[in-house]
């Protein structure tokens, strides 16, 4: 489950991280420019009538509902720092970085928001995400000096030097698990969310393939009638910037807290052929 408290931790067995001005959005101090931003709580109110569900200090809920929204721009730039050629249906923009190559697509990009926020809870050496191979490529190891070599359908592991193991190097260890990382492979990272049990923020739903596509639910809130409803968040292909999916109504009330099925429904987005109810994924934490 994602929505207990967490308080933050050391990293068991590995060197503490030198201070950051956000410990919460590390990798804001990496970025070249400051830009104005707010919370995603704050950019967006849940629509009249529907309540917000808890987020407990330290859970994965609190971190994404802190993430933080562009205020200069909702267009969406690929990895090179490009408009789309096909414009993405943007309600807004988060202000996390997409990297120089592209690796972190739509799959990638649910990894890294779990990824950081297992880093700002303290728990970087719990960090292990599957390869398509199904190899297992775990934070800890590539701070202990593991170089990782593709070799056919698999990998080949050798040793190395020691790295760092401040943010830097873990942002570095991401670009190798989203380079060999993808939608097929998030299903072994996931459980599935049983028919029935409620939806909640961090939640994904992923159609694998190739290509496939995966999106994560950024936040939720629920009305006394029983509907739910979620901000939805993705990547895409090529890599790009996380943004908040926006859509008119009645796939989106107020055009961008998507309505949420239940079961044997499906989640209708743009971009994406519909998401059934079946495909909802939960990360296992922490």
């Amino acid at each position: 489950m994602l929505g207990f408290a967490l308080l933050p931790t050391p990293a068991a067995g590995l060197p503490p991280a030198p201070p950051i001005a956000d410990p919460a959005h590390p990798w804001l101090a990496t970025l070249s420019a400051e830009v104005p931003h707010v919370p995603l709580a704050a950019h967006f109110r849940p629509p009249a009538g529907f309540v917000p569900d808890p987020a407990p200090a330290g859970s994965f809920a609190r971190f994404l509902r802190t993430l933080p929204v562009r205020q200069d721009r909702r267009t969406v730039l690929d990895f090179r720092q490009e408009p789309l050629s096909r414009p993405a249906a943007a309600a807004a923009v988060i202000y996390v970085d997409v990297g120089v190559r592209d690796l972190q697509q739509c799959a990638d990009t649910a990894l890294r928001l779990f990824a950081e926020w297992r880093w700002q809870a303290g728990l970087s050496a719990r960090s292990a995400f599957h390869f398509t191979s199904g190899d297992v490529a775990r934070f800890s190891d590539w701070v202990s000096g593991e170089r990782i070599i593709a070799a056919g359908r698999g990998i080949i592991r050798r040793p190395g030097a020691p790295r760092a193991a401040d943010h830097r190097s873990h942002r570095a260890w991401l670009d190798l698990v989203f380079r060999y990382a993808g939608t097929r492979s998030l299903a072994l990272d996931t459980d599935a969310v049983r028919t029935g049990a409620p939806l909640v923020a961090g939640d994904v739903f992923v159609d694998p393939g190739s290509p496939g596509h995966a999106v994560i639910l950024l936040d939720v809130a629920r009305h006394p009638d029983g509907r739910s409803a979620a901000l939805v968040g993705q990547g895409f292909m090529p890599a790009q910037d996380l943004h908040v999916l926006g859509a008119d109504a009645p796939v989106a009330i107020d055009g961008v807290w998507f309505v949420l099925p239940e079961a044997g429904g499906e989640l209708a987005t743009p971009n994406w052929r519909p998401f059934p109810r079946s495909t909802a994924r939960r990360f296992r934490g922490p």
